[in-house]
């Protein structure tokens, strides 16, 4: 990428922490307003910015803020037609694998996750699991001698 246009920006022998200081933002700004080059800088700004998140742009580049730069780069998504594609939602009130038999710990989860009414069978279980973990501090079963 040519950045000749570097050598012409207002702002090549200024400190870079006006930039990124609250204290010094209106000095930043009026820099760059009176900038031959803010175009270019904006758009370099843009291209080494692609892809990151709105939260992670900081600093004033070309008179904008990290939010700004996000925002025209979503306009500009926008007008290509580039959609962020859609994550897979999972699949609701359906188990994924056998379902845990009555009687165990997991199996009163699955009453609980699934709203089915609870069997005495699957509240002992559950209850003497939790009195195990508070007395060994774990949740694995000792192997028997």
């Amino acid at each position: 990428m040519d950045r000749e246009w570097e050598l012409q920006a207002a702002c090549k022998a200024m400190d870079p922490d006006i930039f990124f200081e609250k204290r010094t933002l209106g000095l930043a700004k009026q820099t760059c307003r009176g900038c031959p080059v803010q175009m270019d800088c904006l758009e370099a700004a843009l291209v080494r910015e692609a892809g990151v998140a709105k939260a992670f742009r900081i600093g004033l580049v070309a008179g904008q803020t990290g939010a700004q730069r996000w925002g025209i780069e979503q306009q500009r998504k926008a007008a290509a037609g580039v959609t962020k594609p859609k994550p897979k939602k999972k699949p609701t009130g359906q188990p994924r694998g056998p379902l845990p038999l009555c009687g165990t710990p997991a199996a009163y989860q699955r009453h609980l996750r699934y709203q089915e009414p609870i069997d005495q069978a699957c509240k002992d279980a559950n209850a003497a699991a939790r009195r195990q973990h508070r007395r060994t501090g774990s949740t694995k079963v000792p192997a028997s001698a």
